[in-house]
């Protein structure tokens, strides 16, 4: 073996090419060192002592924490008060329009071929407002409904269905749908 300053040069050779061993830097040492010493304190603190939280602890109570901060809803869907209010009924139309229910129910709730009529009195699913809620939060993907619970809050699908109810039923819009479902006395 060969010495090159603080290097040294192997004697083993492949195809012209030497292999230096070079030492380590100092510093990357101290660093090796180090962190040696840190897994030491961390176990001897964490696992051995158990003076601190372990990584499941730790997530648990952030959980815990998370879960306390959020606010507790005290909405009930079997108990919907409609919305007469005519200026969030405007803002529940605009839902409508942006949510594209038109597409399937037509622009005035008339129905077409695909969605049925909302301004008559029959129903297919229940015409109360817990039916129709219900009906928008959780949809009929079978019968080409969706579910819009991930689109909509609990308060936005009350709104759409107070404008449903509301404003939509019984409105007689021009061409509707032949009526589909049950009749619903009110």
């Amino acid at each position: 073996m060969e010495t090159k300053g603080d290097n040294f040069l192997h004697e083993a050779e492949y195809d012209g090419i030497k292999e230096l061993d070079n030492r380590v830097p100092p510093w990357l040492m101290y660093i090796f060192y180090i962190t040696i010493a840190w897994a030491a304190i961390y176990l001897v603190y964490y696992h051995l002592l158990k003076k601190g939280p372990l990584q499941e602890q730790e997530y648990a109570n952030e959980v815990a924490l998370a879960a306390k901060d959020k606010p507790v809803s005290t909405f009930d869907e079997n108990n919907i008060q409609l919305i007469t209010d005519t200026v969030k009924l405007a803002e529940a139309k605009i839902i409508f329009k942006q949510k594209n229910c038109f597409t399937c129910h037509g622009p005035d709730g008339q129905g077409n071929a695909v969605g049925p009529n909302l301004t008559d009195k029959n129903w297919i699913h229940g015409g109360k407002p817990q039916d129709v809620f219900k009906t928008i939060k959780y949809g009929y993907p079978t019968k080409g409904m969706l579910s819009f619970k991930d689109q909509l809050s609990d308060e936005k699908i009350v709104l759409m269905t107070s404008y449903i109810l509301v404003k939509l039923k019984g409105s007689n819009p021009a061409n509707p749908k032949a009526p589909q479902g049950d009749i619903i006395v009110e």
